[in-house]
Parts: C-alpha cells; structure tokens; sequence
C-alpha cells in the first residue's frame, strides 16, 4: 500500500491530479477491501411461479474462464416460456470486467413481457 501512496503523491507533484482527486485516492486505499463474490448466477423468474424457470449458479472462477470463450457475434438465443429471447443481446464483456473486478450484487436485471401478459425477470449478480 505504501508504494500506492507514493504513486499518488508523485502525480500530485508532477500535476498530472489534484490534491482533491489524491485525497480520494488516499482514502480508497484506507477503506477495507470488498469481499469478492464467489458465485455468479443466472436466475430467470416468471410472474406468478414459485419456482424459477432457471437458477444457474457456478463459482466466480468459472464463470470468468466460461465468459471469455463467448464468441463476440455468436448468437444464444433461448425459448422461456412464450418468448424467444437472444442472451447474446447481453453485454457479456461489461459483466466479465465488473465480475474481474470483483463487483457484487446485481450486474443486469431484466424484465420481458410475454405474449400472455406474463413477465420474465433474468437477473445476472454475484454474491
């Protein structure tokens, strides 16, 4: 921590940051660390259901090695109830970086109206 610090003090004398943008530097580094998620899950709800159309859930380290072999342009699409929905539609590179980053909690949420009125609800978090 203590090369981070004089990093920071460094660009404060060389004017590439302010003193204020350092200060927030400096107090991030005081703060705890995050606790970094251990699961990543895939949970695709219907309205009115109790039990989930899918509850996929795989540790963080697979998940990240998994994302990284989808194919930029490859199509994933999936029939959920009345509705066809194209999972490839997702940012699946914005996810990997937030998960990599050890970002927790809801990373996308989603909600489809079926042609019944029924709705789905995909969410994608870690935690």
């Amino acid at each position: 921590m203590q090369e981070e610090q004089k990093r920071i003090i460094q660009m404060v004398a060389e004017g590439k940051i302010s003193a204020e943008d350092a200060a927030k530097l400096l107090g991030a580094l005081r703060e705890k660390p995050r606790k970094k998620g251990r699961n990543f899950h895939i949970l695709i709800t219907e309205s009115g259901k109790k039990n989930p159309k899918l509850d996929l859930s795989i540790p963080v380290k697979f998940a990240k090695l998994g994302l990284k072999f989808i194919p930029k342009n490859s199509k994933l699409n999936a029939h959920l109830g009345n509705t066809d929905f194209d999972f490839s539609t997702i940012d699946w590179q914005e996810i990997l970086e937030l998960v990599t980053a050890g970002e927790v909690g809801e990373l996308f949420h989603l909600d489809v109206k079926e042609e019944n009125n029924e709705q789905l609800t995909i969410r994608i978090f870690v935690d």
